[in-house]
């Protein structure tokens, strides 16, 4: 069977996280895994954290957390992509899992938002599976669509 991890990236796995790729026609649906990378390190007016997604000792996947508005009860996901080479195993549902349980562990907020391209429809269906809900609001940033997640009660 399968492990899965949440690893956070660093001088040891960057490189390979960096070569992670969604397929062509999904490219314009998030921001290469690199420049991720580089506003975690240089944004500084938020905190973000970066991972990598793991299957056993194989990078899969990449995910973006943070800006979290501890105040307003919210955090980010920010940045979720598995790998085109891995797309279609299921991958995409377990991590998201593992990824919002992660966040409930790790940091003390009731909604996790993210945002998504509206003609990103299999990202959307995704998401809404695994709870998430559309506001109706619109990310003045970049214009795409606001959904949350609402953490369940301990």
């Amino acid at each position: 069977m399968d492990t899965l991890s949440i690893q956070p990236v660093n001088e040891d796995n960057w490189r390979a996280i960096a070569e992670l790729k969604p397929h062509p026609h999904q490219a314009s649906f998030i921001a290469p895994n690199t420049e991720s990378m580089l506003e975690a390190v240089y944004e500084t007016r938020f905190a973000w954290s970066t991972y990598g997604l793991y299957v056993d000792a194989y990078p899969v996947g990449f995910a973006m957390i943070g800006a979290c508005h501890q105040e307003n009860g919210y955090i980010w996901l920010d940045r979720y992509m598995i790998d085109r080479k891995h797309q279609g195993k299921g991958y995409g549902s377990l991590f998201l899992t593992k990824i919002l349980d992660y966040i409930q562990q790790n940091w003390p907020v009731k909604d996790i938002v993210l945002s998504i391209e509206a003609e990103n429809q299999q990202a959307e269906q995704l998401y809404k599976k695994a709870g998430f809900t559309k506001t109706g609001i619109i990310d003045e940033d970049n214009g795409e669509h606001v959904m949350v997640y609402k953490v369940k009660k301990r």
